[in-house]
């Protein structure tokens, strides 16, 4: 897939339109139009980002986006090269404050708007001898959110 969205943008000249690289492009697009897998014996919860990645990759949502992500350069190691991820790391005084912030980019001449939401989860717990002692499960659980933005 990611030779075909390579493809795509050198042959519609998206990669001079942006000023990335057609690599970058390719897993931004790649990533932020992927549709994430639900895992059914967990009660449709996530599948871990461990497992799944991104999601379920769609060529087809790549060459009719009109918009691209790209992370700010703090959000991950692979921000500059257009991985759609946030990596946000320990959080040594438990403030339980994270952040990250990332572009909207417009393909079109248009002027578009955008509803943002979000899903966040992590990894779920399992005591698996019944000790109090517990493991990361493969299984994810959501999260509370508290969203801020603009």
């Amino acid at each position: 897939m990611a030779a075909l969205a390579a493809q795509y943008i050198r042959a519609n000249k998206l990669d001079e339109k942006t000023g990335l690289t057609v690599r970058a492009l390719s897993q931004s697009l790649l990533m932020s139009t992927a549709t994430p897998l639900l895992e059914e014996d967990s009660g449709f919860n996530d599948y871990s980002v461990l497992r799944q990645g991104a999601g379920l990759a769609n060529i087809g949502a790549v060459t009719t986006a009109d918009s691209y992500i790209m992370m700010a350069e703090n959000a991950t190691a692979g921000a500059a090269d257009g991985k759609v991820k946030a990596e946000l790391g320990d959080d040594p005084e438990r403030t339980g404050v994270y952040s990250t912030s990332f572009t909207l980019n417009n393909l079109t001449d248009e002027e578009k708007r955008y509803t943002l939401s979000a899903d966040l989860f992590t990894q779920d717990l399992f005591d698996l001898y019944g000790e109090g002692v517990y493991f990361l499960d493969v299984w994810t659980t959501p999260c509370a959110l508290m969203w801020t933005g603009l």
